[in-house]
């Protein structure tokens, strides 16, 4: 009796086994590609809902803008020119009691460099020579009538610069000499102090 052994490698098997392997990783790439797709899509449709929602606010503002603009424009064809002055005299306010408030009060040795006027407050420029007499001119802001509320914004310190006869700096120090102080300081105007002249009602 023959015995029956077959020499040849089990070719078919190992096929079998590699296609499985191979269509299990395709399937999986698919899946991850499939994945990556519909998670772009609802991406995507977040952030179109999002930019239509954004472009509707855009043009809300655009037509409230252009209503206001509108009624403004509508207003100075229909004003005169005294009537323009007498809106404007409404709006405005004299500055010269309040910049000489601001200078009277100045202690000695300081020195008012700008002064800034907005629609209700006033911002000053001043430089000093020590920190007390910041502290001190603070105070009698504070007393005035004509400031509702006083804030120092910014003090910063610096020194003199010396200029020499030809032009250039002194560039030696000087230990007898002390640093100056640059203050700016918000003042909010009391408008009813103001429209009096400065009397109490």
């Amino acid at each position: 009796m023959i015995p029956d052994i077959n020499l040849l490698p089990k070719v078919e098997r190992r096929r079998q086994a590699d296609s499985k392997l191979l269509y299990v990783l395709l399937a999986i790439i698919v899946l991850l590609i499939l994945s990556l797709l519909v998670w772009q899509y609802f991406n995507a449709r977040s952030s179109v809902a999002s930019m239509k929602n954004e472009e509707q606010a855009l043009i809300a503002q655009r037509d409230q803008l252009q209503a206001e603009f509108d009624v403004l424009n509508g207003m100075s064809s229909s004003l005169s020119l005294n009537e323009f002055v007498e809106f404007l005299e409404i709006l405005s306010y004299p500055v010269s009691p309040i910049i000489n408030e601001a200078q009277n009060l100045q202690p000695n040795n300081s020195f008012l460099r700008a002064y800034e006027f907005s629609e209700n407050s006033v911002t000053i420029s001043l430089d000093f020579e020590t920190l007390n007499a910041i502290s001190d001119y603070v105070a009698r802001l504070s007393n005035s009538g004509y400031f509702k509320d006083v804030q120092v914004s910014t003090i910063s310190n610096f020194e003199l610069v010396v200029e020499t006869e030809e032009g250039s700096t002194d560039d030696t120090t000087n230990f007898n000499e002390q640093p100056r102080y640059s203050a700016n300081i918000t003042l909010l105007i009391d408008d009813a102090y103001l429209a009096t002249g400065g009397v109490n009602e």
